[in-house]
């Protein structure tokens, strides 16, 4: 792989407009599932699928939320349908998006360093894109060793194929908005030129 690997950028997609706090509420108050790697952490870490693999939209909510294999279309699941400020959210993004999701790491819960592999704007097509609509300055997010500095709403490229990890030592949920993409120019552009971004320390293969 040549030249620099990026671990993580900071987007500008303006969300200040919108106001969430209805929707977050609401999605607190939906069914969650357990994420199902339990190996890959420690305390609770739940998922709130919001587009979901055509083949699986009337199923079980863990199919919803651990999709395997390539999935043809992606659709809205119920849990969206009642989140039109976040659905509107989504579609900011002027790129085919994949799955989304909401993810609740609860207070004093860590997860693993890991690494999803292939995941990255160098090793596919594909980018995966970090939202925190609820956190505290007590979250610990890092990418290759490298803390992200995630405020509340806004909006950060992760290169999920390098080692990260994350820790809520605080007292409250973090809940990130988390969508995967297909990478077309419009994304490529507003990550490449993000006034704020890091690159990973050693190569990611």
């Amino acid at each position: 792989m040549l030249g620099p690997v990026l671990a993580f950028a900071k987007l500008d997609v303006p969300l200040q407009d919108l106001d969430l706090s209805h929707d977050i509420n609401t999605a607190q108050s939906s069914q969650w599932v357990d994420h199902v790697n339990s190996a890959c952490y420690e305390g609770r870490w739940d998922v709130l699928p919001l587009l979901v693999p055509k083949e699986h939209v009337d199923s079980h909510i863990i199919l919803q939320s651990f999709p395997f294999g390539n999935e043809s279309q992606w659709v809205e699941s119920h849990f969206l349908k009642k989140l039109p400020i976040i659905k509107a959210l989504i579609a900011r993004f002027q790129c085919e998006v994949l799955s989304a999701r909401l993810m609740r790491l609860h207070n004093n819960a860590y997860i693993k360093p890991h690494r999803d592999q292939g995941l990255s704007l160098e090793a596919s097509s594909q980018a995966r894109i970090h939202i925190p609509l609820e956190t505290t300055p007590d979250v610990r997010f890092q990418v290759d060793n490298a803390l992200v500095p995630m405020d509340v709403n806004s909006v950060w490229y992760i290169n999920a194929d390098a080692e990260h990890s994350v820790k809520n030592l605080g007292d409250t949920p973090r809940t990130n908005l988390v969508i995967d993409c297909n990478v077309n120019e419009w994304l490529f552009n507003l990550i490449v030129n993000s006034k704020s971004k890091t690159y990973c320390c050693k190569k990611v293969s």
